[in-house]
């Protein structure tokens, strides 16, 4: 009986490969080329963590403390406070961000008329493009307890009985800068999910409607779980980028009266090294915030797959 010979396809080189991939290649190797330069090259400054740095003698010439830059962090007065901003800050982001972009991008699928739905987009996505710089001033000016038209507002309906001055008012910082980026991000954020959602076979809708399915139902049983797996990446990396939350916000909006609730790390690190010319210290507190973000960025990633079946790798 005579075996029936297969020719196994032969492996291509990699010169071949690359030659055929050479249009992929020349968009991929300059980004690599630049996060190479500018990600990995700076990280030997690390060591200025381990160093009581001094700019006129340099990196390699400075004193080697250890670690005595990081228990200094740990003893530090203001951590408390400073950590405890930060984390509030972050997690009101996430709690009221993802239900508002996501009711905002629900409804907004929904509308049929093609010309308003570009105009509600294009509104939406305006404030991304607006700097931290300029929106600080709108805030400002839409805040103030003399004229702003917020406050105007309230006392017009009755709402409230005298103006609130939300720019010094500490206790009032946290809410405002929440409000103020869900605001600046909300049509932007809603990009990603618009763009899943047009790819959804548009048979299952069409089922659905025949079997009785109203709306709400619709994007209930079909769109929200169709959109599963692109929530899932997104709070992966909203929980990995916590630490480093919140220093925008503090830069423009952070004044002698509410500084204490202003305050977060990433706004602490650029205060400390750059203004007060404590390197050494601010590059430790760094490296710390570094370490956290890659276990919260894996501890999310872990937690993901477990509840949904969907990671970043």
């Amino acid at each position: 009986m005579e075996k029936t010979m297969t020719r196994q396809p032969q492996k291509k080189s990699l010169a071949s490969r690359f030659k055929k991939q050479i249009g992929y290649q020349l968009l991929v190797w300059p980004a690599i080329v630049f996060t190479f330069i500018f990600s990995y090259i700076p990280m030997a400054g690390i060591i200025i963590a381990f160093k009581n740095y001094k700019i006129s003698v340099g990196i390699w010439e400075s004193a080697w403390v250890g670690l005595e830059n990081f228990k200094n962090l740990f003893n530090d007065f203001f951590m408390g406070q400073i950590i405890l901003n930060t984390v509030v800050i972050s997690v009101l982001g996430i709690l009221v961000s993802y239900p508002v972009v996501m009711i905002f991008t629900l409804l907004l699928n929904e509308v049929t008329n093609t010309a308003f739905k570009r105009v509600i987009q294009t509104i939406s996505y305006l404030p991304h493009f607006i700097s931290w710089t300029i929106m600080a001033v709108i805030l400002t000016a839409m805040l103030s307890a003399h004229d702003g038209i917020i406050n105007e507002a309230m006392l017009a309906l009755g709402i409230i009985d005298s103006p609130i001055n939300y720019m010094t008012d500490p206790d009032l910082y946290w809410g405002m800068v929440t409000i103020a980026s869900v605001w600046k991000e909300l049509g932007w954020s809603a990009i990603v999910y618009l763009a899943v959602i047009s790819g959804i076979d548009m048979s299952l809708y069409e089922a659905a409607k025949i079997d009785g399915a109203g709306r709400l139902a619709r994007m209930w049983y079909i769109t929200l779980p169709m959109l599963k797996g692109i929530i899932a990446i997104q709070l992966i990396l909203s929980f990995a980028s916590m630490p480093s939350k919140g220093f925008d916000q503090a830069y423009f909006l952070a004044n002698s009266v509410n500084m204490e609730r202003a305050r977060t790390l990433s706004y602490y690190v650029y205060n400390t090294g750059l203004v007060n010319a404590r390197f050494s210290y601010s590059t430790a507190i760094g490296l710390v915030l570094s370490l956290v973000s890659a276990g919260l960025l894996f501890s999310a990633n872990t937690a993901s797959k477990k509840l949904t079946g969907r990671g970043l790798y």
